[in-house]
């Protein structure tokens, strides 16, 4: 890793940390986001059914 980073200039790194940052913050996002979702199918899936047998009675 430091090889790598020996071969870079100031800018080059400050380009890699801001890619990482970046990566990482969309990451969070899109993780939330199937949280989300997965709660919404989940919800759909389990309460339709008890809400389709408590209408009919």
């Amino acid at each position: 890793m430091l090889t790598f980073f020996a071969g870079l200039g100031l800018k080059g790194i400050l380009v890699v940390v801001l890619g990482i940052f970046v990566v990482v913050f969309i990451l969070k996002k899109l993780f939330k986001l199937v949280l989300t979702i997965a709660v919404i199918i989940a919800l759909v899936h389990f309460g339709l059914p008890f809400l389709q047998t408590a209408m009919s009675r």
